[in-house]
C-alpha cells in the first residue's frame, strides 16, 4: 500500500513537473503515435465548442478512426487531410530521415478501406487528398474546427498547415501537435517552435510524448 502511494506521488510530481494537469491519463506511450485514451482525454474539453474535427496527416488511420467515432459523438464531423500518397520531398530543413514516398498507403482508396475495416461509418469523414497546402484548396470557406490533430513530420507542411489552422480553429478548440521537441532545429519542431515564439491566441495545456496540447483563448 505504501510503495503503491509513493509511487502515485512521484508519479504525480513528475506530471505537475513538467505543467501538465495530474489528470493526464497514466497510460504507456509510443513516440510517432496518439493514444487513443489521449484522444478521449482531449475531446470532452471541446463539447461546448462549435466546430468539426480534423486530423492533418493520417497515414493509416490509427488516432483518426477514434478521432471520427469522438466527432460523432458530439454530433460534429471528422475531416482527414493527408496526401495518401506519403512525405512529399523534403527541405533542408527536414533531412534525410523521411524522404519522399514515406508512408505512402496506397491512395484515398486503401484509406477509406481500412476505416471501414475499423468499423468507422463513411458518412461520419471526409477525406481531402493532397499534399500540404494543396489539399486546402477545395476547402469550404466557412469551414470551423474544435479539434484538430496536426501530425505531418516535415518543416514547411507544418509552417503551412499551422498558417491555415490558426483562424480556423474558433475559440476553445484545441490544436494537438505531434513531433514536437523543444528548442529542436529541424523537421516539424522548428516549425513549431517559430510558430510558440509569436503565438499570442493559444495557451498550454499539456505537453508529453513529444506532443504538445494548445488551447485557443481568443
Amino acid at each position: 500500500m505504501i510503495g503503491n502511494l509513493a509511487r502515485e506521488f512521484a508519479r504525480l510530481g513528475r506530471l505537475l513537473a513538467a505543467g501538465n494537469p495530474l489528470d493526464l491519463p497514466a497510460v504507456e506511450r509510443r513516440h510517432g503515435t496518439w493514444h487513443h485514451a489521449d484522444i478521449e482525454w482531449l475531446v470532452p474539453k471541446v463539447a461546448n465548442i462549435t466546430g468539426d474535427f480534423a486530423e492533418i496527416g493520417v497515414f493509416r488511420g490509427a488516432a483518426f478512426r477514434k478521432v471520427a467515432e469522438l466527432a460523432s459523438t458530439q454530433n460534429k464531423h471528422a475531416h482527414a487531410f493527408d496526401s495518401f500518397a506519403g512525405m512529399d520531398e523534403p527541405t533542408a530543413a527536414d533531412g534525410s530521415a523521411y524522404p519522399k514516398g514515406k508512408f505512402d498507403i496506397g491512395g484515398p482508396a486503401e484509406f477509406e478501406r481500412l476505416m471501414h475495416k475499423a468499423g468507422v461509418a463513411r458518412e461520419s469523414y471526409t477525406m481531402w487528398a493532397g499534399f500540404v497546402p494543396a489539399c486546402f484548396n477545395t476547402v469550404p470557406p466557412g469551414l470551423r474546427f474544435s479539434f484538430v490533430i496536426l501530425d505531418v513530420d516535415h518543416y514547411q507542411p507544418t509552417v503551412d498547415a499551422l498558417q491555415w489552422l490558426v483562424p480556423r480553429i474558433n475559440t476553445g478548440g484545441i490544436l494537438a501537435l505531434d513531433d514536437y521537441v523543444a528548442g529542436g532545429q529541424s523537421l516539424a519542431s522548428k516549425a513549431i517552435g517559430e510558430f510558440l515564439a509569436g503565438d499570442k491566441l493559444f495557451r498550454r495545456i499539456a505537453s508529453f510524448n513529444q506532443q504538445l496540447i494548445l488551447r485557443k483563448i481568443r
